[in-house]
């Protein structure tokens, strides 16, 4: 259904209510979701209206509508980030929100905002029993080079929920530029992992490294089924030409299949390995 952007912020926000009780209700996908792009519109909008009226929600009495104002605080006006300051004021209390998804929310609009200075917040909550809330940390926590936010999101990538796994392991191998022997033990232990997401995005972080113990990984990664461009991505990290046979006939296997997208990815590969 298409979002009628005449109507007022105040409409907008009481729309939002009934748009997130409606897919509480139903477990609705978040990528398609009425609620998130009501909440993307207040974004854009961005006036200082928009945050008179999301600091006034997030003191309402009612959780749903906490959550709606940590919501619109996270990327007020985000090409600008307006109100930055004014936000994390009010951002960072949430995090000891009695309700558990006010907590996660306000996590990952502090990620939005990227200011360290919730950064102790945030570490105190990785132990939460609530998978949400734990995956909001690890967003919170994103991109900062700081012995704090990297050693919690240590922890997390061993987490029991993959979403908080996966996110932590993208984090300290992409995002993160620190280089420790702890965050390399964590990444090279997420290469036993199943799922292929996960394994590629610590190949991408040993490779960035130059960690030598990740060889024999991308060469069984080459060999096995392809998952995806991670692999090729730490290839031409690694540069290794033992590499190239193998790139050479997966861009041979990839030609003229779903995959073949991931073509330029291979001759990127292959450019910096043979």
């Amino acid at each position: 259904m298409e979002l009628d952007k005449s109507q007022s912020t105040a409409e907008l926000i009481a729309k939002a209510y009934e748009a997130y009780k409606k897919e509480e209700d139903n477990e609705s996908d978040e990528d398609d979701s009425e609620y998130w792009r009501i909440i993307a519109e207040l974004h854009k909008r961005g006036s200082s209206c928009e945050f008179d009226i999301a600091k006034a929600l997030t003191e309402s009495t009612d959780a749903i509508n906490r959550e709606i104002g940590a919501d619109i605080l996270g990327q007020l006006d985000w090409s600008r980030q307006s109100f930055h300051e004014e936000s994390i004021v009010i951002l960072i209390p949430l995090l000891s929100d009695k309700a558990d998804d006010v907590i996660a929310s306000a996590a990952f609009s502090l990620g939005h905002r990227n200011d360290s200075r919730g950064i102790p917040h945030l570490v105190k909550l990785i132990g939460h029993n609530n998978p949400r809330v734990r995956y909001g940390v690890v967003f919170g926590l994103k991109g900062f080079d700081d012995e704090r936010a990297v050693n919690a999101l240590i922890q997390l990538s061993h987490d029991s929920d993959y979403d908080v796994r996966n996110w932590a392991t993208f984090e300290l191998g992409s995002l993160c530029n620190i280089d420790t022997e702890e965050l390399r033990t964590a990444l090279f232990e997420r290469l036993s992992e199943e799922d292929g997401e996960i394994r590629g995005e610590a190949l991408v972080g040993l490779a960035k490294r130059k960690d030598l113990r990740v060889k024999d990984a991308i060469m069984k990664e080459l060999i096995d089924e392809f998952h995806g461009s991670w692999v090729l991505e730490a290839a031409e990290l690694m540069g290794d030409p033992d590499y190239c046979p193998l790139l050479r006939e997966l861009r041979v296997q990839l030609e003229g299949t779903e995959d073949s997208c991931f073509l330029k990815d291979v001759d990127n590969a292959i450019l910096a390995c043979c």
